[in-house]
């Protein structure tokens, strides 16, 4: 049988792929030595190589200097130089995943040749030819994971941790991490040692709730024990603020626009939060703090990580240590399921971008982690239904690259119901030339938000829906975060999110002056209005009321008072597509017909009413426990 399916896939597979269709045999010789090239267009900023020639090819190339985000570019700083070395071409193919990277390091090593006398452009449209693998390798292992993101990896090694003898993780990528790896990083984190000092804002709005009220039947159930919580945490001196499961789960329900559900959710992050703290000694940023859409302090980000690099770092680290036996096959893309006689999910078929077929088959099943579809502009215009003509064609997304959706294709394919495909979460402060998140100086918790003519259009700290959908009402759909030293959370030149400050700025996503009017001439903003508009908001910051919209919470060190002041545009892109597979409370993936698909299961955006990077590490782990309790 598997010299069948060899000889069968050899009728399909192509022999040869081509890097470019233009050959060239003559490139020019070079001035012998070593040369250092830049490229001004990496992911953070500037990157640099060095480049040794001889006078007759290119000897070696290095990546010396770079701003770009560990995890994402380690596989295209390890083998794209590699590659040019090879194949004395910068015509190579970029990795997936990697793509601003890769080209990066392409334009820099194109500088050098042009200093070493070479012809770039020749080298930029030199054939590759490769020959690609007619292999079927046939592999086994406790449990399969398909994508390694932030539910792939959660899944990988709790399996591993509850007595899995081996885990394959296959990825469609070169990279590892996922949107995990270019978000914020933030996962709730409710531990009161973590939390910031309360304020006259803070206990406002917790006063304000329970002045109102339960506003349905499923809060009228849970009310008694949550006052009698909060009665309790202040009888206690604390003088943090307020927080629990309870109320973590009052508080995204309203959020969300659904009913209070019971602290399943809460108690599933914490539960990821304590294992991964206890298992990698990984350590919290203090304190905690409000995200955008998500007001309340309860988010923590890892000390000495920018963005989500930090979890996989510490993962890698745990794998490393304790020798565990999991296998990451990247660039090697799922293209089927294998069900077996009696209708059970038992493997998994993934094509390597080399040719290489790998049969898998799980003995205790497979977890689907293959994220949404956010990054693939087609899929959402034809399945959304909220915002309508509002998605374009050029709308920018915060996903990486690959989350195109093909996991939920796959799975709706072999008979997976799928659900709420219609909702896309937009992100309203995403970097209007790149879409990224890591750019973002200031934040809505702490910061004033403007559009075009210097006013405020909404209460910054509501739900990404409503920002969103105020912000696209607004002149050319974008608006401004302003900030100052006190609050714009720039350290060492970098943004929170770990980016070059003078590379945003030199690039025109991100602006700095000295005094408001200088900021105000240099953004095009309305002086006038902006002057007013700030005045009014640090009374607001001062006061905890906003009579224009509302808004009562308000961090420390909000007001905008001492320079230097920053604006930073920003724009609605795809971030978090709601719809996928429907699975039961377990992680069981659900069929057309209400049947559970015995044999699979999914965790993270795949899934429907799924809860971002949160919910991605909380129920990557909560679905592995549950497959190999079974």
């Amino acid at each position: 049988m598997k010299k069948g399916i060899k000889i069968l896939l050899s009728m399909f597979l192509t022999f040869s792929l081509f890097a470019c269709s233009k050959d060239t045999e003559n490139v020019k010789d070079y001035e012998a030595g070593t040369y250092k090239g830049i490229s001004e267009n990496g992911r953070g900023g500037n990157l640099e190589v060095e480049v040794t020639f001889s006078s007759a090819e290119i000897e070696n190339v290095v990546v010396t200097a770079h701003q770009e985000t560990p995890g994402l570019s380690d596989a295209a700083i390890e083998k794209i130089p590699a590659e040019i070395v090879e194949y004395q071409s910068l015509a190579v193919d970029v990795v997936s995943g990697s793509t601003i990277t890769s080209n990066a390091i392409i334009e820099a090593v194109a500088d050098a040749v042009k200093q070493a006398g070479g012809d770039a452009d020749a080298l930029l449209s030199k054939t590759i030819e490769k020959e690609l693998s007619q292999e079927v390798i046939e592999l086994e292992a406790t449990v399969i994971v398909v994508g390694a993101g932030a539910a792939g990896y959660s899944a990988a090694l709790t399996a591993f941790d509850e007595g899995a003898q081996s885990v394959i993780v296959v990825e469609k990528a070169g990279t590892i991490g996922g949107n995990a790896i270019v978000s914020g990083g933030f996962i709730e984190n409710l531990d009161e040692e973590l939390r910031p000092e309360n304020n006259e804002g803070y206990r406002k709005v917790i006063e304000d709730i329970i002045a109102q009220g339960p506003q349905n039947a499923s809060e009228e159930a849970m009310w008694d024990e949550f006052v009698a919580d909060y009665n309790a945490f202040t009888a206690s001196g604390s003088t943090k603020i307020y927080d629990s499961n309870i109320y973590h789960a009052l508080d995204l329900a309203r959020n969300e626009g659904v009913e209070y559900t019971g602290t399943d959710f809460p108690d599933a992050v914490m539960d990821f939060n304590h294992w991964f703290e206890e298992k990698t000694g990984a350590e919290w940023k203090k304190p905690t703090a409000g995200i955008v859409g998500y007001s309340w302090p309860r988010w923590a980000s890892l000390e000495g990580y920018y963005s989500g690099q930090g979890y996989f770092h510490y993962f890698d680290q745990w794998i490393e240590k304790d020798n565990a036996n999991i296998t990451f096959l990247t660039n090697t893309p799922m293209s089927d399921l294998i069900i077996d006689d009696n209708g059970r999910v038992s493997g998994v078929v993934a094509v390597n971008k080399d040719g290489t077929t790998y049969r898998i088959t799980g003995e205790k099943g497979v977890i689907l982690c293959t994220g949404g579809y956010g990054a693939n502009t087609e899929m959402v215009k034809a399945t959304d239904e909220i915002w309508g003509d509002l998605i374009t064609d050029d709308i920018i997304t915060t996903n990486a690259a690959g989350i195109t959706g093909e996991g939920i294709l796959i799975a709706e394919k072999a008979g997976a119901m799928l659900m709420e495909m219609d909702n896309t979460m937009l992100f309203p402060m995403a970097n209007i030339h790149t879409g990224s998140t890591e750019s973002i100086v200031g934040t809505t918790a702490s910061s004033l938000m403007v559009n075009q003519e210097g006013l405020r259009f909404c209460d910054e700290t509501k739900d990404r829906y409503t920002i969103s959908g105020a912000m696209l009402a607004q002149t050319n759909k974008m608006g401004y975060i302003i900030s100052s030293s006190e609050n714009a959370l720039i350290t060492n030149g970098k943004t929170q999110g770990g980016e070059d400050v003078e590379h945003l700025i030199k690039n025109g996503e991100l602006y700095r002056a000295e005094t408001i009017e200088e900021l105000s001439a240099i953004t095009g903003i309305n002086a006038d209005n902006l002057k007013a508009t700030i005045e009014q908001y640090n009374n607001s910051c001062i006061t905890y009321v906003d009579e224009e919209f509302g808004r009562t919470t308000f961090e420390p060190n909000s007001q905008i008072l001492t320079a230097p002041y920053y604006a930073y545009p920003c724009t609605p892109a795809t971030h978090i597509t709601m719809g996928g597979v429907v699975v039961d409370d377990f992680g069981h993936v659900i069929d057309k017909n209400g049947m559970i698909m015995e044999g699979l299961y999914a965790a993270g955006e795949i899934t429907a009413y799924n809860c971002g990077i949160d919910g991605a590490f909380a129920y990557g782990r909560a679905v592995a426990k549950t497959v190999m309790s079974e």
